[in-house]
């Protein structure tokens, strides 16, 4: 019984997995200002603690917000049942067999999100790239930051996600 659960639990999230390659480190740039592109709509709490992580994971990366950074950041997090995938150019196509988890008794959801800074002096793109989770439950909370680190932090992925 206790290995059921245990096993219902794992299918409930995913390892994270991240694709492109990760900000460099504040002091490594003349300027590492930055300003958020646009503010999460009013009430999205989902939304405004996705981008709060972000604000705060780039602060202790050595990044600092300024209304006039030098750094446009676009953060955006997208929703798609598993038999929706994300697939580079190389990827091969999902099975169903991978997109469902016999023990799962909840409608796992992938989740997707999408992070980059664009340089507004000359309009050249400091980093962009995607993390990607399955995740099964109406709440986010241990999910977005797990995804967050991944898409600023230059550690490897998690076994079965993908680094840069």
């Amino acid at each position: 019984m206790a290995a059921a659960l245990i096993m219902a639990l794992a299918a409930c999230t995913s390892p994270v997995g991240r694709e492109g390659p990760v900000p460099p480190a504040g002091k490594a740039l003349d300027d590492a200002s930055f300003v958020l592109a646009s503010a999460p709509i009013a009430g999205d709490s989902v939304a405004s603690e996705m981008v709060s992580l972000m604000r705060r994971a780039l602060v202790a990366k050595g990044y600092r917000e300024a209304p006039d950074g030098r750094y446009r950041l676009e953060v955006g997090l997208a929703v798609a049942p598993l038999q929706v995938a994300v697939r580079g150019d190389g990827d091969g196509p999902i099975s169903r067999e991978e997109a469902r988890n016999p023990v799962v008794l909840c409608r796992p959801r992938r989740y997707v999100l999408t992070t980059g800074m664009i340089d507004r002096t000359d309009g050249k793109l400091l980093f962009r790239n995607m993390t990607a989770a399955r995740h099964c439950g109406t709440s986010l909370d241990k999910l977005l930051p797990r995804m967050v680190e991944a898409a600023i932090s230059s550690q490897a992925s998690p076994p079965g996600g993908r680094g840069s």
